[in-house]
């Protein structure tokens, strides 16, 4: 009985901190990205995230979007596909996941290709931004997490970035087959 109490005010804590931060990184807050710096080796590309949005959701290409695709050798489809892919992650689990140890290290990791330019602080801007960005249908793309991302300007290394992509999705592949979604788990 004592363990139901404590569990209801552990959950009702959860959804509580998730909706605080939903609400302090909301698109409509002041400090969100408004400009995505790509990092290639030696070259950079300074892209906003509007022009981003439009290459992910129409295809359409600004000079910024072309000049990247141009230096980093990339073909358009691939970087939607990299931008757009949606990954299952619920909230709370992520949530908790993301404050452990473990999820320290992941988060560490990861602001080695997506962070602030001074690098400090990007293990709570990322899981705030990830914890965001699965608040509202418990799915997260890379686009979504650079919306939610809570400074002016994100760099992302998209050589690193370009690594990353073949393990990533064999990482998806492997976990997917040891964690089984619930029942009411939207699908894709």
């Amino acid at each position: 009985m004592g363990e139901t109490k404590i569990y209801r005010w552990f959950r009702d804590g959860i959804v509580m901190a998730i909706a605080g931060v939903a609400i302090c990184f909301s698109p409509n807050r002041v400090l969100a990205a408004e400009k995505i710096i790509f990092t290639y080796g030696a070259t950079t590309q300074s892209i906003s995230l509007t022009e981003l949005q439009t290459f992910v959701e129409t295809g359409e290409t600004a000079s910024s979007v072309e000049s990247l695709l141009s230096h980093s050798q990339q073909h358009p489809f691939v970087m939607r596909w990299i931008l757009q892919q949606e990954f299952p992650a619920e909230t709370v689990m992520i949530s908790d996941l993301l404050n452990t140890i473990p999820g320290e290290y992941v988060l560490s990791q990861t602001g080695r290709v997506v962070g602030s330019e001074s690098e400090r602080a990007n293990v709570q801007a990322l899981r705030g931004a990830l914890i965001a960005s699965t608040s509202d249908n418990n799915l997260v793309s890379l686009i979504e997490l650079l919306e939610n991302y809570p400074t002016k300007q994100v760099y992302i290394d998209g050589k690193i970035l370009s690594k990353l992509r073949v393990g990533l999705s064999q990482l998806v592949e492997e976990t997917n087959q040891y964690i089984k979604p619930p029942a009411n788990f939207p699908s894709n």
